[in-house]
């Protein structure tokens, strides 16, 4: 297997722990999950792996778990309904910003 396809897995694991997360109803922060993401198409872009049709197969699961998660993240949103959302933003904005 290759260090392409580690990543990928590596990527879509993380995928589908946020998607466990955000069917539990918690919060989840995607990051990490996005400089991965930036991380493994750099990789590809530099050095084009050799199973080009089996990294093209788990790249394409990973889009299909990404849009999956999108959704969820916006049907838990709706959920949690604006003035949650609004509150923790505040909130956020006020822990991190307390020097300004």
């Amino acid at each position: 297997m290759s260090n392409t396809i580690n990543q990928l897995a590596d990527i879509a694991s993380m995928i589908e722990e946020a998607r466990d997360a955000v069917a539990d109803g918690e919060l989840v922060d995607l990051t990490e999950i996005q400089g991965l993401v930036q991380d493994a198409c750099l990789a590809i872009q530099a050095n084009p792996p050799m199973d080009a049709d089996t990294v093209h197969e788990v790249i394409r699961r990973i889009i299909e778990d990404l849009n999956r998660l999108a959704e969820e993240l916006k049907a838990q949103q709706e959920k949690l309904g604006s003035a949650v959302v609004r509150r923790a933003a505040r909130s956020a904005y006020k822990t991190g910003g307390e020097d300004n």
